[in-house]
């Protein structure tokens, strides 16, 4: 029976157990859903150790809590059948049991707040819940469940009580649970607490805030007390504030006791603070004085300890040992962090090696990547360029563009725009030129439709329907020319009628243009021939007018007389008198045809000559107009009247394009009438000189800017070249030639370039250096390169008496070398033309050809017109004695046929290279039947190198705009192509090449080779030398007895004065304060800009000029006259 009710027992608990585990787990999973689940396992086998230990007997033990021992175990009771129904005991308990769980789960515990931390049983209060026996009384199970429910019943009651204190609005109180901000789980609140407590428990307070909140409450209380009581008043209802300063035999008299006990409690409120001070100060003293006075001798409480000698040898070697052990290790430590930071410093110089190795490797796979890629992009680039420049060399304009638009190269694409742009501009100024008012008074019909709005698109066309190009459009009027039957002197060659017929569509298309061909073409016969061609078939009888400049006007005088002598002329020259007779007699009655005069005579005689509406106006050498702010510019623009214009000119473009366009705008002012644009368009590829932030153009971008100038030019300039239309013209060959500089000349141009002065000699009087200060320092210094006999003071202190003798070629390097040339050149029959910048150059070598012997000629810009006709006639001559003829380049490289020289030589360069082109012309030209030689001298490592590249620049401008635009209307467009192209190409072989064929010292062999035409010649050139150094030789040893010490042909330093052979320092008093301290600023003082004279003061200095000039000459020629009577009474 027992043991069936045993086990009817253990059923039960089971089942209790399994309905406690169900039940727990969905708390669980309710309060905490993201708890572990390794604690949810714990918390329930602890939960069956519980169950389990309740089942078990167990000893009796004194109870925690109370003190007194647990309720005693059940006796053995009897057995339960099986079948036997639970009893409600059983199910109260269990009943219980849960409602005490959930109650707890909610932060209720089974003791009040006073009790101690709860253990690990779950209610404290409450007995241990024992399985239901059958001999159990019902009362048991009652007080059981009694004191269960009062338990929950009292936590409850707290818990409300807690609840509404805590929500209540204290202004000044704090309640302890007001500091719990929130609530924390079980685990960090007390981890000594059961698992069965729930996890969101309360943390446990902080008692150091506990104290500071129950001090401050205390005070506030005080505080509150304090003001309470100074608020009550007296019988005479005055406050006891005011009473406080009272004795207290006065307080009793007059206040009742409870006035007094309240005035006693506030003055002991009072004092309060100074009580707490007095406290504290008297705990402080007694805890001083509790403190053992160690501070004071410490020694004195040390207790001293006899060692001895055994124990202290003992010590001593215990330290060493110890000693030597701790520096062991420190030691081995060192060595240890050592070796680590080698090994350390070891791996990462291999780890850096193989990643510096891997990186390099990826950096050569990337470079070479990317070079594969441009080259590919590169090859791509260039074929596509190469098709462009196929197609723009072809003129197809269509494919062209059709290749932009694939390329998307956007600067061609611009280019290509603009310049179209502008090509549109000129064809609707071209129809404007036709239709000119000029033309239009004249009676003519309009051969171009007029454009009343320029804004409107213009498209001229054909009568098939294309539209016409630009060229087209500029000669829609074609005629077919031949030579008219007035002009008698000859026949005009073929290029000389295409010039002819060129002119003519001009004249039939109301246009104007350039005659640029090459010097020595006829430009003059094809003037001759439009003139005599308008008179016969054109019925045009004028006037002309023919400007010329004054050296040429002989010339065309006697053209006129040779091929047109049916024309009526007037050479309107002479002095005013001469001129104003010209004016009465024939310009007065219009009986001429043409006028030929000078640019002088057009400004001077402008009242007359100006009445005269003129039919044409020819310009000779009309590069004289590239300034448009000249005199002679504004005057033919202002007051001249004609209705075409002609300029002729060998050199249209000297050293930039603005000075193409003044030109331009000349003669076709409605056209060409902004040089800001016309620059902006084609100044791009020649403006690399310089400019430091340039943008660089490539070759296709430089071809198409030019070809397109080129489309510009065209209609209006026509341009031949010798080569071209002269097949039998013989060769011209230009050499350089550098020459050395002298002695005095190095130390002469050393001074010059340093200090900016020439030291002359000594003062006799006060013994100081003599300083000549010298302006333009760089024509100072081509002087020095010339000649330095051009200082009178130089001449004075090496030549003393002014001899002709070798002093004239040892003093200059270029002297030297023509005293070389010159003899080789007479002998084999060759004439010279030397030109030269300065005269008195020319007059030192008018010396030197006296000295050596050499007749010959003289011409400059003193020379009257008739000398000069009668010096060109005398060395034209057959068997004319002159073997050299001495020119100014500006004077003597205009309009002169000397075509009977076939050398020559440019003294020293001009800084304008067409000016020492027309002197070159003088003698290649036609009619020339001997090939002509050119030879430059320039001085090595001076000035004149400068000059001489400057001067090459400005022809690679006219090579570029002028030459490979080919103005011939013969050449093809693939021949103007080649040309360009070679000119756009590097010229750094050439000058390399070149620089190979001028060495710096021309030795004799050298120069025979240079001058030599045939083999006979340099044999003949090489018995000069043998000769001219013995003749040298012979005359040294009979001056000074001496065969060894023969000076070179140049002087030396140990030649020279002692003034020049020493560095001189410039003394200080001997400069003023602008040459130490520069001129400092400029003073802003009103500037006027013009002369100051009238129109009549003018033209009447202009006429002294002449006499002047007349009185120039005459004194040169006295000059000249009593040199010579000197050499002659000299000799």
């Amino acid at each position: 029976m027992n043991l069936l009710r045993l086990l009817q027992q253990q059923q039960q608990q089971q089942q209790t157990l399994l309905l406690q585990q169900q039940l727990l787990q969905q708390r669980q999973q309710q309060q905490s859903p993201v708890q572990d689940q390794q604690q949810q396992q714990l918390q329930l086998q602890i939960l069956q150790q519980h169950l389990l230990q309740q089942q078990q007997p167990q000893p009796a033990k004194i109870s925690p809590v109370t003190g007194t021992s647990p309720l005693p175990l059940p006796s053995p009771t009897p057995s339960i059948p099986p079948n036997t129904p639970t009893s409600q005991a059983t199910f109260n308990t269990l009943h219980y049991q849960m409602l005490a769980y959930n109650l707890l789960s909610k932060n209720f515990s089974g003791q009040s707040s006073a009790s101690t931390p709860s253990s690990s049983n779950p209610v404290s209060d409450v007995p241990l819940i024992k399985p239901a026996d059958d001999y159990r009384s019902s009362e048991e199970i009652k007080t059981l469940a009694e004191k269960l429910v009062d338990a929950v019943y009292r936590q409850a009651r707290d818990y409300k009580a807690l609840n509404a204190l805590k929500y209540k609005d204290t202004c000044t109180r704090v309640t302890p649970m007001d500091l719990l901000s929130q609530q924390r789980s079980h685990a960090h609140a007390s981890r000594q607490q059961s698992l069965l407590l729930p996890t969101n428990a309360p943390a446990g307070l902080d008692p150091h805030t506990v104290l500071i909140e129950r001090e401050r409450r205390i005070e506030n209380r005080v505080k509150d007390r304090i003001l309470e009581l100074e608020s009550i008043q007296d019988e005479n209802e005055n406050p006891l504030l005011d009473r406080l300063s009272e004795q207290y035999e006065e307080t009793i008299k007059t206040v009742s006791p409870q006035r007094l006990q309240s005035i006693i409690q506030l003055k002991a409120l009072h004092l309060r603070d100074k009580q707490m001070r007095l406290r504290e100060e008297i705990v402080k003293g007694m805890e001083e004085a509790n403190k053992l006075a160690t501070s004071v001798d410490r020694a004195a409480y040390r207790k001293i300890m006899k060692q001895t000698l055994k124990e202290a040898k003992m010590t001593e070697k215990l330290e060493r040992q110890q000693r030597m052990d701790r520096e062991k290790r420190e030691k081995q430590r060192h060595l240890d962090y050592l070796q680590t930071v080698c090994n350390q410093g070891r791996d990462l110089i291999a780890w850096h090696k193989v990643h510096q190795a891997k990186l390099g490797k990826l950096g050569k796979a990337v470079l070479q990547f990317h070079a594969h890629v441009d080259r590919e992009e590169q090859r791509r680039t260039d074929r596509l360029s190469k098709e462009r420049i196929r197609a723009l060399r072809n003129d197809d304009e269509e494919a062209y563009m059709k290749l932009i638009d694939e390329a998307k190269d956007t600067r061609l694409t611009l280019l290509l725009r603009q310049t179209g742009a502008y090509l549109e501009s000129l064809t609707r100024a071209v129809v404007d030129q036709q239709n000119d008012p000029i033309h239009m008074q004249t009676g003519e019909d309009s051969i171009a439709p007029e454009v009343e709005d320029e804004s409107e698109e213009i498209m001229l066309t054909d009568k098939f329907g294309n539209k016409i190009d630009y060229f087209r459009m500029a000669h829609r009027i074609q005629e077919s020319v031949s030579q008219p039957s007035i002009l008698v002197g000859g026949t005009l060659k073929d290029y000389q009628l295409k010039g002819l017929q060129w002119m003519v569509s001009l004249y039939n298309n109301r246009l104007n243009g350039i005659l640029a061909d090459e010097m020595g073409l006829g430009k003059t016969i094809q003037t001759i021939s439009l003139i005599t061609y308008l008179i016969e078939k054109k019925n045009q009888n004028g006037p002309y007018l023919i400007i010329v400049p004054l050296s040429t006007l002989t010339n065309w005088s006697l053209e006129f007389e040779k091929w047109a002598p049916s024309i009526t002329k007037i050479v309107y020259k002479g002095v005013p008198e001469v001129r104003k007779e010209i004016q009465k007699r024939q310009i007065r009655h219009r009986d001429f045809q043409v006028l030929l005069t000078t640019f002088d005579y057009i400004i001077k005689d402008r009242p007359a000559l100006s009445k005269i509406k003129w039919l044409h106006m020819i310009i000779d050498e009309g590069h004289r107009m590239k300034n448009t702010n000249s005199k002679l510019t504004s005057v033919l623009r202002q007051y001249y009247s004609s209705r075409y214009r002609l300029i002729l000119t060998g050199t249209p473009l000297q050293n930039n394009l603005p000075e193409l366009w003044a030109l331009l705008n000349f003669i076709l002012p409605k056209i060409f009438n902004s040089v800001k644009s016309f620059e902006e368009w084609f100044n791009t590829p020649f403006s690399n000189q310089g400019v430091q932030d340039k943008v660089e153009l490539n070759e296709e971008e430089q071809l198409l800017i030019i070809k397109r100038l080129h489309k510009v030019l065209r209609p209006f300039l026509l341009r031949r070249l010798k080569k071209d239309v002269e097949a039998e013209l013989p060769d011209k060959v230009e050499r350089v030639i550098k020459c050395k500089l002298s002695a005095l000349q190095t130390r002469l141009y050393s001074q010059m370039k340093k200090h900016g002065m020439l030291f002359t000699g000594v003062s006799g009087e006060t013994g100081r250096t003599s300083i000549k200060g010298l302006n333009n320092t760089i024509m100072q210094l081509r002087k020095i390169c010339n000649h330095p006999f051009v200082f009178e003071e130089v001449e004075r202190a090496i030549n003393p008496y002014k001899l002709s003798n070798e002093l004239l070629y040892r003093t200059s390097g270029k002297f030297e070398l023509l005293d070389r040339i010159l003899p080789k050149l007479k002998a084999t029959n060759h004439r010279v033309l030397i030109f030269f910048q300065m005269t008195q150059i020319m007059d030192i070598m008018e010396d030197f050809c006296i000295y050596r012997g050499y007749r010959h000629l003289r011409l400059d810009g003193s020379t009257k017109s008739d000398d000069r006709s009668r010096l060109l006639e005398v060395f034209n001559a057959v068997d004319s004695p002159y073997f050299v003829f001495l020119l100014s380049t500006r004077a003597g490289g205009l309009g002169l046929n000397l075509q009977t020289a076939d050398t020559v030589i440019i003294f020293d360069s001009d800084w304008n290279p067409h000016q020492d082109l027309q002197a070159q012309d003088r003698a290649h030209r036609i009619g020339q039947t001997k090939e002509v030689r050119i030879f430059r001298l320039i001085t090595e490592n001076s000035i004149e190198e400068n000059i001489l590249a400057r001067a090459q620049y400005k022809l690679d401008i006219d090579g570029k705009v002028i030459q490979a635009g080919k103005f011939d209307h013969r050449s093809t467009e693939e021949d103007r192509e080649a040309f360009l192209r070679s000119l756009l190409e590097d010229k750094t072989d050439d000058q390399e090449e070149g620089g190979n064929e001028e060495n710096d010292d021309f030795d004799d062999e050298e120069l025979n080779l240079m001058l030599k035409r045939s083999d006979q010649e340099y044999a003949v050139f090489a018995k000069i030398d043998l000769e001219r150094q013995r003749s040298e030789a012979e005359e040294w040893r009979r001056r000074y007895n001496d065969d060894r010490n023969k000076p070179e042909r140049l002087m030396q330093d140990w030649e020279l004065p002692d003034i020049y052979r020493y560095e001189h320092v410039v003394p200080h008093d001997t400069l003023d304060d602008s040459a130490m301290l520069g001129r400092g600023q400029r003073s802003k003082e009103a500037i006027r800009y013009d002369d100051g004279m009238t129109e009549g003061q003018w033209l009447r200095t202009i006429e002294k000029e002449a006499a002047e000039a007349e009185i120039a000459l005459g004194k040169r020629e006295n000059r000249t006259a009593h040199k010579s009577k000197k050499r002659s009474r000299i000799g």
